[in-house]
Parts: C-alpha cells; structure tokens; sequence
C-alpha cells in the first residue's frame, strides 16, 4: 500500500511540474475545428463535403494550411550592423544534441516562430546572434510542450506540405512521423524552404506526378533522388494500376534505403492526393478519416473546394466503393492490400511498407517491433501481467499515458 501512494504522490508532483511548460498545440484552429466535425461518420454515399464550412479566413485567418507554431521573442545585444546572423536552435535533447537551426529572413527582427515540431514533444530552444566576428551571444532561450496530431508542414515558398504520419490506424498504431509527406510543386521553395524541408526535414527523394513537369532534378538539391511519372486522379486514376504499382515500389525503395520521401503534382490536391489515399488506406487509415485527409488541401490557397457530388463519372465519391470490392467489408485495409497486390505489388513490398511506416510484424496478431511510434508510456506489462519499468524480452504490453494499449516483441 505505501507503494501505491508514494508512486501516485511521485505522478502528481511530475504533473504539477508539467503544467508550469507552455503546451503548443501544433494543429491550427481550422484544423482542429475540422477533424472534429463526425459528418463523414454518416456520410454513406460519399455525397456530402464539410470543409468549405472551416475554409473560413475571417474567423481562421489566412494561412490554414500552416502548422500553429511556437512564437518566441528576444532583446537583441547588438547593433543590426555588426550581425551575420540570427539563429534559433531547436532541439528535443538539453544538451542541443540533433538540434535543427532556423534562420530569421531579417537580422532586424526580434521575433520568430518555431514551427514544424512533431506533437507530444518536449523541445528546448534557444536564439544566437551570430556576429561577423564569429562570436556567438545567446540572448534568449526556453522550453515548451506539443501536442496533436495532424503535422502540416511550413515551407518558405511551398503550400499545402504536410506529413502523412499521426493518422489513427485498424492496427491501433498511428502511421510513424518523418517518413512519407505530400505537397503541392516545390518549383518556388526558397532557399530558407530547401533547409527547412530538405535538411531538417531530410527530405532524400521527391516523386513528382506531374507529368509535364519542367524539372529534370528536384529543387530541393541535386542529392534528393527524383522522379516524375504522370500521376492520376479520381476513379480514373485508380484503375491505372501498373502506373500505380510503379509509385508505390519506388517509395518503397527510396523507404528501405533509409530515405524520407515526398510525393506531389501541382497543387497537392488530387494525383498527390488519390496516391496518399492508396497508401493511408493500406497502413489501415480509417474511412472517415480518408476523406478527411483528401479534402484537407482545400485549405492551401492554390486549392479550389473540393465536391464530393456524384455529377461525373470520375469523382472521388467513386473511390472507397471500388476499393471495397477488393475483399472483405468488415476489413477495409485488407481490401486496399487486394487492390495493391492486384496492381502488382509484392506481398513483400506491402509488408515492408507496413513495418516502416507502422512498425507492425504480423498484422493478423497486431504485434509490432520496439520501435514503433506510441505516446508517451505509462506502464509496461509482461505476458503474464507483472508490470516492469521497461520493455523485457518476449511479449510486451504497452500502456500508453492517452489509455490506448498494444503489443511489442522484443
């Protein structure tokens, strides 16, 4: 009994200690307005759309497809003249160690906000006037807290960019941050854009699904691999599966060499967006939220409102029918996993796909590695129910802090 009180008296104290952080929620106002909206939930012929409703800039404001950041102010020590630079480094770490830098656009600001964070962190700061002398001064420093789920992305001369982690799966794991993220072209990213996303992002590879696109390398530098394949959109496009079936392999092996990969055509919106749908689909993204993540860039300012009115023969409202006809209707991303496998996509290649961007070894047991994403642990639990303080050899169950739970081998 005196355990239990003094462990609970111990999670009170980290408790309080925490609430004295600022918590940043990383999703904007629109955004969290939006996924919380349950219409598709009822939404049974695909005839109905909800985001022109949240497409509102006089209540959002003006850049709803921007991540909500951390805004952090600073005295300057130094006169603009005798600066090289302004710098803020970002890190998970106290020591600074895998740090990220940003640079301010000016060296007469005193303000910068921190943004493209991956939510449930804990990130320390801290900002230096780089003189051109080459002395350093620290003039401000801090820590804060993240939190939820969708991750869109800020970069200088690109919209609709945003990572296609977060999203809640049937396997009751989220899709890993950091791996596969979708965009509209990157033909105007600046330089400060091509740091953000190529270095602190390590973009590696770029498939561009345009067909008639004007580059012959990526803009984000000559050591991203790059391909351009004319991509397809709506019902049509789902039905070009060899084409389909070369995407995908080619994330694929971009993924097992260790490369992050970003997939996009001109406006982010519709060959980016069928392909991001056949992939969430198979990592077993839920219905629901399948047509959330399609409509989403509505919010980037190059993206016309989307309508999901079964007024052609090629619309979106077309694509979850088809896609269930490929298995069972009780399983929908056995069903995606069929129409893969019918694209001619290996067994092998689907697994592999599952295990990176999910971490799960045998769907059928819901097993997954060590190193799959969670939440913050709360309590771990041998097959027999003896809690440790860490993951021990054989089968784990987790407890997250959220409530969810799973099963990892070690």
């Amino acid at each position: 009994m005196r355990k239990v009180i003094f462990v609970t008296m111990a999670l009170c104290a980290s408790l309080l200690n925490a609430q004295d952080i600022e918590v940043v929620n990383i999703e904007n106002d629109a955004v969290q307005a939006y996924l919380a909206d349950d219409t598709y939930l009822y939404d049974t012929d695909y005839a109905t759309s909800v985001i022109s409703k949240y497409y509102d800039k006089t209540l959002y404001g003006n850049l709803l497809d921007k991540p909500r950041g951390k805004r952090v102010n600073w005295v300057s020590t130094t006169i603009t003249s005798k600066l090289s630079e302004i710098r803020i480094v970002v890190s998970e770490n106290a020591d600074y160690s895998n740090a990220v830098t940003h640079n301010t656009k000016s060296l007469g600001v005193r303000s910068y906000t921190i943004s493209n964070m991956l939510p449930d962190r804990h990130y320390y700061y801290k900002v230096e006037e780089v003189l051109l002398t080459g002395e350093v001064n620290e003039v401000a420093h801090g820590d804060f807290r993240t939190e939820g789920q969708l991750r869109m992305i800020n970069v200088d001369g690109a919209r609709n960019v945003r990572d296609l982690g977060g999203w809640p799966t049937q396997f009751n794991v989220p899709i890993r941050y950091e791996r596969l993220y979708r965009s509209a072209h990157l033909d105007e990213v600046t330089a400060t854009g091509i740091h953000d996303f190529a270095e602190n992002l390590n973009i590696g590879a770029e498939l561009d699904l345009r067909g008639d696109s004007p580059n012959v390398a990526s803009p984000l530098g000559d050591n991203v691999d790059f391909m351009v394949i004319s991509g397809g959109m709506y019902y049509s496009g789902i039905k070009m599966k060899e084409k389909n079936a070369i995407c995908l392999n080619w994330v694929i092996d971009r993924l097992r060499e260790g490369k992050n990969v970003d997939l996009h055509c001109l406006v982010g919106g519709d060959r980016a967006g069928l392909l991001a749908f056949l992939i969430e689909g198979v990592l077993g993204v839920e219905e629901i939220n399948l047509i959330r993540d399609y409509e989403l860039s509505t919010f980037s300012d190059r993206m016309r409102p989307r309508s999901y009115e079964k007024t052609t023969n090629d619309t979106f409202a077309q694509l979850v029918p088809y896609i269930y006809t490929h298995g069972p209707s009780y399983d929908l991303a056995k069903c995606f996993y069929n129409y893969w496998l019918d694209c001619g996509v290996s067994k092998e290649n689907l697994d592999y796909l599952r295990y990176v961007m999910l971490g799960i070894e045998d769907v059928n047991t819901g097993i997954v590695d060590v190193e799959a994403p969670s939440g913050k642990v709360a309590a771990v639990y041998d097959i027999n129910g003896v809690r440790h303080s860490s993951p021990v050899k054989g089968i784990n169950i987790i407890v997250n802090a959220d409530g969810s739970v799973k099963k990892i081998v070690k």
